[in-house]
């Protein structure tokens, strides 16, 4: 199991001093964690640009809170479950800020995110555990905060498979529209990402009598569509739903084939929320990234000790060049274990125009002419995460009481070492599902 309490401590809170012209707090009075990105906009003294911005509270922030925030000029929109709040206005407000609040963690800017894009199951040894050990992820629900799912596809209908299907980014963050929209058809539509990282953790195989059927079959899922140009701001929309909406859809995984790069903080609000849904029961896995192969390299999302953490494997169980790495010798800073994410199979979105694309040349050397219309190849962590997140959900039917850390420390006991590489690299080694399910079972 990952330790992060001595980790936290070393992840020390930094200040620094603004330039004299702005009225601001001393270096020395400063405890608030500030965005790089927000840094470098406050050290401008010409500087009035309108920013969003993710508040990180210790606490829930109170109704006196949002009222400051109002009162200084900002436009607000607080989260339900999450101790945070977005807010929109004038760069120089955030030097207000800091002169009166006092409960404050964190400020990050919102950014721009990444989809991390780059015959699986027999090799992980998930068909060995349907057809030995009788398990396919019945009565688990996995949610997927990516580009969308198409739930017209019929290995993912819509009512059956998927329970349902939210379309974020439809309204103004800080007006009075509705911020998503649920009970979708189809939220996946320009990408086609989601629809088939949500095949490869729970596709049925509908449209290709089983051939092409996820790691957990019988698994349900809810789809957390943020749209193809994936931000900050509406990925914390979609842990916050998922948080709320936990006991209603009966939710378990939440498996996330996004990120980006920089140092690893987990005053981050992205980290805040994972800890937040690990903190409620619910095991989050992340891509490790694809910005391989230099060290240092690792997605800072799936970096946070409480997630599991997934590099890129080839079918010959070598590491995919382009999977990040961590740093040599760091207890934390590695991938946890390695899942396929080389060309792989999974659905098709109809309206995918994206990831359409990019299988154009790969899909006739996988997938014959009739299965064509339903299924595609992508490489990428994007691929690998889900398969883990489908290996969870059978894990969790073998035994409904596994906790988030008792997933992780079976997977890693139970995974195949990789001959040649380091933990920073591949983590504890290729995963192995039936190993890992059998554990799960005899756990109980």
């Amino acid at each position: 199991m990952k330790k992060f309490s001595v980790f936290a401590v070393a992840i020390m809170l930094f200040s620094f001093i603004l330039a004299p012209s702005f009225s601001s707090p001393k270096a020395s009075l400063l405890s608030v964690e500030l965005d790089p990105k927000l840094e470098s906009l406050l050290a401008d003294p010409l500087s009035n640009e309108e920013v969003e911005l993710i508040i990180t509270y210790k606490d829930m922030p109170l109704l006196s809170d949002i009222k400051l925030l109002k009162l200084l000029g900002f436009e607000v929109n607080p989260f339900s479950e999450l101790p945070m709040v977005a807010v929109k206005g004038k760069i120089g407000l955030v030097n207000e800020l800091l002169l009166t609040a006092t409960n404050i963690v964190s400020i990050y800017a919102n950014d721009d995110l990444e989809y991390f894009l780059r015959d699986s199951r027999a090799l992980i040894g998930a068909e060995a555990v349907w057809n030995d050990l009788g398990y396919t992820g019945k009565g688990v629900t996995v949610a997927v905060i990516d580009s969308g799912i198409d739930a017209t596809h019929p290995d993912l209908q819509y009512g059956e498979k998927v329970i349902q299907n939210v379309k974020f980014v439809v309204g103004d963050l800080f007006g009075n529209q509705p911020l998503y929209l649920e009970n979708q058809l189809n939220t996946d539509t320009t990408s086609g990402h989601g629809t088939h990282v949500a095949g490869t953790i729970a596709g049925n195989g509908t449209s290709s009598d089983g051939l092409y059927k996820g790691v957990a079959p019988d698994a349900k899922l809810v789809g957390l569509g943020v749209g193809e140009a994936i931000n900050i701001l509406w990925s914390l929309e979609a842990f916050d739903y998922a948080i709320k909406n936990q006991e209603k859809y009966g939710i378990d995984i939440i498996s996330n084939s996004w990120g980006s790069t920089g140092e690893y903080s987990p005053d981050h609000p992205i980290n805040v929320a994972s800890k937040k849904a690990y903190d409620a029961g619910m095991t989050v896995v992340f891509a490790a990234g694809n910005e391989g192969p230099d060290d240092n390299t690792l997605n800072p999302y799936s970096a946070a000790p409480w997630v599991i953490s997934v590099a890129a494997g080839t079918k010959d169980k070598q590491l995919a060049d382009f999977s990040s790495r961590g740093v040599v010798g760091d207890e934390y800073l590695h991938p946890d274990i390695t899942a396929p994410g080389v060309d792989i199979v999974a659905t098709r979105s109809s309206t995918g125009i994206v990831m359409n694309l990019l299988g154009t040349v790969t899909d006739v050397t996988y997938i014959d002419a009739v299965h064509l219309p339903y299924y595609t190849t992508s490489s990428g962590t994007s691929m690998a995460a889900p398969h883990i997140s489908g290996v969870v959900a059978l894990m969790k039917e073998a035994n409904p009481s596994l906790n988030p850390d008792l997933a992780l420390d079976l997977m890693v006991q139970t995974a195949d070492p990789m001959s040649g590489y380091q933990l920073h690299e591949v983590g504890a080694g290729y995963v192995n599902a039936y190993e890992a399910v059998k554990a799960a079972s005899s756990s109980k």
